[in-house]
């Protein structure tokens, strides 16, 4: 499983004829609203097996290792509950 965070416009974005740029098809998540985001809601998770999707080309990668210790942080996680 590859990870990575694009912005959250990325789920919005349309082509010249009108589809969706970001194909669920193609990723683990099945639609806008199964999605991970950031508190601020500008980014998102997407997860990803075998060749990167054309729409997530250019975005970093992480390993689950990578992930679990970004979502970890205060982009992600409101510790101040803890």
């Amino acid at each position: 499983m590859i990870y990575t965070t694009p912005e959250t416009s990325l789920l919005e974005e349309v082509d010249s004829e009108g589809n969706p740029v970001f194909d669920f098809s193609q990723v683990v998540e099945d639609s806008a609203a199964t999605v991970r985001r950031s508190l601020d809601g500008k980014l998102f998770i997407a997860k990803f097996i075998g060749e990167t999707p054309s729409f997530l080309e250019g975005l970093d990668q992480y390993t689950h290792e990578e992930i679990l210790a970004i979502v970890r942080g205060s982009d992600w996680t409101d510790n101040s509950e803890i």
